[in-house]
């Protein structure tokens, strides 16, 4: 194990360990952030399914494919830093929340997202969606180490999993759209800093 792998999994450790953090401090002054559009965007609940594969993609799979090489997973580390600690301060600026609606059915999808991810989940910390800065990482990391076609069947999921985080309401279109932003303007400026 190099070096750069060490930092790499210290990068995710003080990431996810830092979101936990925030994720458990309660707000005083949440600001509603839906808008009549996004009221009117219709509850998918098998989209559950994605959004909560993105654990396991970000912590798992994709440090397990970047491994092999030590640059590409120490990047992906630090973006995945750096990004989180961007949506931290704007997680203090604006505390963000959103409005859900009622969900009656007895599915195994929609049971499965009222009764766990919203449960578990509450809708604080929603600008930007950390689903969706960081899926895009893992998006821009693969196509910019491998090339586009090599791993396109998990970067196709990958948003997926973005699109997850509307349909299950977690997320308003201003947290996606400023969560693209996020993700996509710190690996590319890390990855440009790293050539320079």
């Amino acid at each position: 194990m190099t070096k750069q792998h060490w930092f790499g999994a210290i990068y995710l450790a003080l990431a996810a360990g830092t979101y936990e953090f925030l994720n458990h401090i309660g707000r005083d002054h949440l600001i509603d952030l839906s808008t009549p559009f996004d009221k009117a965007i219709p509850v998918i609940p098998v989209f559950v399914i994605p959004y909560l594969s993105f654990i396991p993609i970000l912590f798992v799979v994709l440090p397990a494919i970047l491994w092999r090489d030590a640059k590409a997973f120490e990047r992906f580390g630090l973006s995945v830093f750096v990004t989180q600690m961007v949506l931290n301060v704007l997680y203090l600026l604006v505390p963000g929340t959103l409005t859900r609606p009622d969900l009656s059915g007895t599915d195994p999808f929609t049971t499965l997202l009222r009764e766990l991810v919203w449960k578990l989940d509450e809708p604080i910390n929603t600008f930007p969606s950390n689903h969706v800065a960081l899926s895009v990482i893992a998006i821009l990391t693969l196509g910019l180490s491998f090339g586009w076609r090599k791993f396109w069947p998990l970067q196709v999921w990958l948003v997926l999993v973005c699109a997850s985080t509307l349909f299950v309401h977690q997320h308003v279109l201003l947290d996606v759209i400023s969560g693209i932003v996020c993700g996509a303007a710190v690996n590319l400026l890390l990855m440009r800093a790293k050539r320079g």
